[in-house]
């Protein structure tokens, strides 16, 4: 089990109850404001992180937000749980729309118009690359842009803030995905 770092304990997560099989947000938005709002990440897809026990991902996150944010919030490309991207079941139509439909009301919610891209190669997912273009539709019309503070990758996607060996400098600046 990873723990959060002390104070950094999510105060929010969808749903709520939380469920083993979904996560759509997970965060730390209580000192947040539209001033202020959260560094908000869009990853692949959940994978161990929950209200009660983190992952280095989500720490790595949390370490990077504190740099300039009052607050975190994970969103993913697809809500379904998997430590395994080429695990996930095939592309479901309605629960990426429930997962758009839960990033646009977190994202007004808290203000943010931006979002740090970081869902990497995907893992080779083939649900995670129909996913996609859901989640960039709906930051386009509400819009929302999309940055990294790494290098773009090869294919054109933002890193994964934690890829295997260790997590990227993620020290800006601030690159925006076309």
């Amino acid at each position: 089990m990873i723990a959060y770092p002390s104070g950094q304990e999510p105060d929010f997560w969808d749903p709520d109850p939380a469920d083993a099989g979904l996560r759509f947000a997970l965060g730390r938005i209580g000192d947040c404001s539209v001033d202020l709002p959260p560094l908000v990440v869009i990853g692949m897809n959940p994978s161990h992180a929950r209200e009660s026990e983190s992952d280095r991902t989500v720490n790595h996150v949390i370490e990077v937000s504190k740099r300039e944010h009052m607050g975190w919030l994970m969103l993913n490309l697809y809500p379904e749980r998997s430590p395994k991207p080429k695990a996930l079941k095939p592309y479901d139509a309605g629960l990426s729309a429930a997962n758009c439909e839960a990033i646009d009301h977190v994202l007004r919610l808290v203000g943010a118009t931006e979002v740090l891209g970081a869902w990497g190669n995907m893992g080779g997912s083939a649900t995670l690359r129909r996913a996609l273009p859901d989640v960039r539709a709906l930051l386009s019309s509400m819009g929302g842009r999309i940055y990294t503070l790494d290098t773009l990758l090869k294919t054109g996607n933002p890193p994964h803030p934690h890829p295997p060996g260790r997590p990227l400098p993620m020290l800006g600046p601030k690159v925006y995905l076309p």
